[in-house]
């Protein structure tokens, strides 16, 4: 009768846990293949903070995560302005559509999961940038800086073919810890419109959307902007890249640091959002000072010096006054591993711990 009992149990426990790791992986399944128009279908009541058309339209993309390619024309004033919109429910696309209501030569359409927003007259017209036909394009395992870098010089071998017969020397810069940096991807095609390599590098990043302003006076007069004279390098940077999240978003971990001082301070003093194995992480936090009414203080600060692939190396800076005492500074840098606590005491009275932990992320 026990064996039977335990056996029954075991089948139970066994039959329970099966459940709920086939309902976790529903659930997984779920979240890694939302589809663009299942997040255009959402329900929402978001209104947009920002004024202009475009800005409104980014920021909706960045909220809801939703890769688009924006395409707007520069009037000879003033670009459109947006408008205030009212707090209802709505599907986020019936939001977009809300939003390019003022415009209504814009157009919204949704193919191969990104959103493109554009006038059609425009964007058919001979002489937008966008239109021309690029002899060929690769980026080979490069990040989204690297592929606008190969998409400029793509755009000056096919304009300039001339020029560039005997080779060529480049190179392209960004600034560091940028959440553009990963991931790495692979591109190539020959006879793509500069719209197409926009798309492309859009959708093999992942976490972008691109926007591209063409001049109002390029598309007058009897020939493209890029065989007039002086201006064919205007045309390889007439489009922006924008992050759909950023680094605290998409990093699973913090690293933080606890700090207690007798009598003056005892909580968490930094929490800084890592992705370790792309050495990416958030920017550090200013410097922080607290003061008692018996005239004792503080003030501290925390700073990234280095990453590795399991640790972070901080730069710790505390001073502490307390009255009628020599000033105390701890000015060290602690390397924090992601399996342990790192704990030192530099003075009795005062406790510094920083450790690695999980991030709550939360959908919006």
């Amino acid at each position: 009768m026990r064996l039977r009992r335990f056996e029954i149990a075991r089948i139970a426990v066994c039959t329970v846990t099966s459940l709920l790791l086939w309902v976790a992986s529903i659930g997984t399944v779920r979240a890694r293949t939302e589809s663009v128009e299942e997040k255009l279908e959402t329900l929402t009541d978001y209104r947009p903070q920002a004024i202009s058309l475009v800005d409104q339209l980014i920021e909706v993309a960045r909220r809801f995560k939703i890769p688009m390619g924006i395409e707007c024309v520069e009037k000879a004033a003033t670009a459109t302005a947006g408008k205030t919109l009212p707090s209802k429910k709505r599907s986020v696309r019936e939001l977009i559509q809300e939003i390019t209501s003022v415009a209504p030569e814009y157009r919204i359409d949704v193919a191969d999961g990104l959103v493109r927003v554009y006038s059609p007259n425009e964007a058919l017209h001979p002489f937008n940038f966008l239109n021309i036909n690029l002899k060929s394009y690769d980026v080979n395992a490069g990040d989204l800086f690297a592929a606008e870098d190969q998409l400029r010089w793509a755009i000056r071998f096919t304009l300039e073919p001339e020029k560039y017969l005997y080779g060529y020397a480049g190179g392209y810069g960004h600034g560091a810890n940028d959440v553009f940096e990963f991931p790495k991807f692979t591109l190539s095609g020959s006879h793509l419109t500069i719209r197409d390599v926009l798309d492309r590098i859009t959708l093999a990043q992942g976490n972008a959307l691109w926007v591209a302003t063409i001049k109002s006076s390029d598309l007058d007069g009897d020939e493209p902007s890029w065989q007039r004279k002086g201006v064919r390098g205007d045309i390889t940077s007439g489009w922006r890249f924008v992050p759909l999240a950023e680094i605290p978003e998409l990093a699973k971990e913090n690293v933080a640091v606890d700090v207690v001082i007798d009598g003056l301070l005892d909580q968490r003093m930094t929490t800084i959002p890592v992705i370790l194995e792309y050495g990416l992480h958030q920017d550090s936090v200013g410097a922080t000072s607290g003061y008692t009414s018996e005239g004792d203080s503080y003030h501290y600060g925390a700073s990234v010096e280095k990453m590795g692939n399991d640790f972070v190396v901080l730069s710790i800076h505390l001073t502490v006054k307390r009255k009628g005492e020599v000033e105390f500074n701890f000015d060290e840098k602690l390397q924090v591993y992601r399996d342990r606590i790192t704990e030192v005491r530099p003075e009795p009275r005062i406790r510094i711990r920083s450790y690695f932990e999980l991030r709550q992320h939360q959908l919006p």
